[in-house]
């Protein structure tokens, strides 16, 4: 059995194949002991039941069991490391075994098995031998699994300061990356439309112009974020971007801006050579690290684009001071010691510093700490930053570690494609030279959700894709084959185990990843028309159209869909591509 076969994503890295398949009758009984991981038993209690629908029940570890958990005290080496897991399914004594060195492998051990699972009605068969004759019943190909992760930073990025996220919606893209194997969340939490946390310090900051209160995640809210975020395997990693990003901050409190005698001080940079910027940064950094408790965590200062936004460092009397005392030459090297101060402010609060590379002139050896953490997205366009010479090879090579974000894998802003994403993996794009690729500790997908809800839209139809196949290219390097069998396991995935069996809703959308087009020319196409439509003919397309429809919205209506969130956006998706059928089939140029 191919790990594609197996019908989930991530794709495991070693599936030997049994005979047959495990069976499961309601309720489904969990073996387990106190011992085993308690919090992560009752987390797949949880996704379990809410997978499924049926009763879940826990028994005790030497009574007759569905399922059982085993945290067991061996060396990391044989569940392939700390994350690594071993799922036996043996379909003669109907059972099935999960066993790992730690709660993280056991974890994603029990993904593997929720988003697995089949559900197989009366006298229905598929071609992994899953079925029988005589009633419903869940099933679970025999089978024996070795999965471990490729890399350790699997992460996935939320902007609740461009576009305000409500804490359900939050936590839905949390149980999304969660049930992908991801183990980051980064909350950017300033920008240049908002700052997104209560500050007691700067209480100006969560309001508008005008005075108005904007919504932000008071401590109460971060500290119930980052318990529910942990209970899942995921740490939050939060984000405050300076020094560029800056108008609503500088529209706030202007006396951070550059003095500058003639001329205008930048609107969307502070000054980082003044003594008031650094006690105002150090401030939010300090409440940062308060709510976010994560020992040893990450702390993301941004650092990107100030070069592209504009600066007025070199017109600036405190920053031409703060130069001369630092001995800075030039305004690259003004940035590094405004990192460096931030790096050592970090540093004695036992946080890691991380940043965007764009900014960094790699073509040099930059003075800058090799521990800081480095984003890698693109080398900067002329004008936008520095160029000649730069890479993410050259990163490596200077002894940074970098998480990849690559903009044609990484933006679900329009940049993303399908064909790129499939055989794109982070120690591959780009170049990595032999011998480095540690260094590259894995990759972040980036979600910008502006704060426009209509132009949110494609966000519910791309990311229950896009997450689960970003995951794999972290999990799993080998690149996506099998077009078809994917797509059908990524439809499991997207939708639960009630999809009918063989169903593939990609093939109707046109594609795995959906448009994402965002901002240039109004809301772009849903689905990609095109692709979907191939050589069928428009008749033939809207029956196809019509019938995944009532697929769809039979199981959404019965409460059979994980998200039903998604099964509305990929409904919505179909009535379009049903619209573009009927003028195809009419001879009318415009499309809808």
């Amino acid at each position: 059995m191919t790990s594609t076969g197996l019908h989930v994503v991530p794709r495991p890295h070693r599936v030997e194949t049994g005979s047959g398949a495990v069976r499961f009758d309601a309720p489904i009984v969990i073996g387990t002991t106190e011992a085993d991981a308690p919090a992560v038993v009752s987390l797949f209690e949880t996704h379990l039941e809410r997978e499924t629908n049926e009763r879940i029940v826990r028994g005790d570890g030497d009574g007759d069991f569905d399922v059982r958990l085993v945290l067991e005290d061996r060396p990391a080496e044989e569940f392939d490391g700390r994350e690594g897991y071993v799922l036996e399914a043996d379909g003669d004594a109907d059972t099935v075994t999960i066993r790992a060195e730690t709660a993280d492998g056991l974890r994603y051990g029990c993904q593997t098995f929720v988003t697995g699972l089949a559900f197989r009605t009366r006298n229905r068969r598929d071609g992994d031998g899953i079925g029988d004759g005589d009633r419903d019943r869940w099933a679970f190909p025999a089978c024996t699994i070795h999965d471990w992760p490729e890399t350790s930073w699997r992460g996935f990025l939320l902007d609740p300061a461009w576009g305000f996220l409500s804490i359900d919606r939050v936590k839905r893209r949390i149980d999304q990356a969660a049930r992908a194997k991801l183990n980051r969340l980064r909350l950017r939490l300033l920008d240049d439309e908002g700052y997104a946390l209560e500050s007691e310090a700067f209480p100006a900051l969560t309001r508008g112009a005008d005075g108005s209160t904007r919504p932000a995640y008071s401590p109460a809210d971060v500290a119930e974020l980052v318990d529910y975020a942990a209970r899942r395997g995921i740490e939050i990693v939060p984000e405050i971007n300076v020094p560029s990003h800056a108008e609503h901050v500088l529209e706030t409190y202007p006396e951070l801006r550059c003095t500058v005698e003639n001329g205008d001080a930048s609107e969307r940079t502070l000054c980082i050579g003044s003594d008031e910027t650094l006690e105002f940064v150090e401030t939010l950094f300090d409440e940062v690290v308060d709510r976010f408790p994560f020992s040893f965590g990450v702390v993301h200062v941004g650092g990107d684009d100030w070069e592209m936004h504009g600066h007025s460092w070199d017109e600036c009397a405190d920053c031409r001071e703060k130069m001369a005392e630092d001995g800075s030459e030039t305004v690259t090297e003004h940035f590094y010691a405004f990192v460096r101060h931030l790096h050592r402010f970090l540093d004695e609060r036992d946080r890691r510093t991380m940043m965007w590379n764009d900014q960094i002139d790699i073509s040099e050896s930059p003075d800058l700490p090799r521990d800081v953490l480095i984003q890698f997205w693109r080398v900067a366009a002329p004008g936008r930053g520095p160029v000649e010479g730069c890479s993410l090879e050259r990163f490596l090579e200077e002894g940074f570690d970098v998480v990849n974000s690559s903009v044609r894998a990484a933006f679900v802003r329009g940049w993303i494609s399908e064909e790129y994403l499939h055989g794109w993996a982070p120690r591959r794009r780009p170049t990595v030279p032999e011998g480095r690729e540690s260094q590259v500790r894995g990759g972040e997908l980036l979600a910008f959700e502006p704060s426009n809800e209509r132009r949110r839209d494609y966000f519910e139809r791309a990311l229950p894709s896009a997450i689960p196949i970003f995951a794999d290219r972290l999990w799993n390097p080998e690149p996506i084959d099998g077009r078809p069998a994917f797509g059908r396991t990524l439809t499991r995935h997207a939708l639960g185990p009630y999809v009918p069996n063989g169903f593939d809703a990609y093939r109707e959308l046109g594609g795995t990843i959906l448009p994402t087009n965002w901002k240039r020319s109004g809301q772009g196409p849903p689905a990609h028309a095109n692709n979907s439509l191939g050589d069928r003919t428009p008749r033939e397309a809207s029956a196809a159209y019509r019938a995944a429809i009532e697929s769809i919205s039979t199981l959404r209506d019965s409460d059979e869909t994980v998200y039903p969130e998604t099964a509305t956006a990929y409904v919505d998706c179909l009535e379009w591509l049903l619209e573009v059928a009927d003028r195809e089939r009419r001879g009318v140029l415009d499309r809808p």
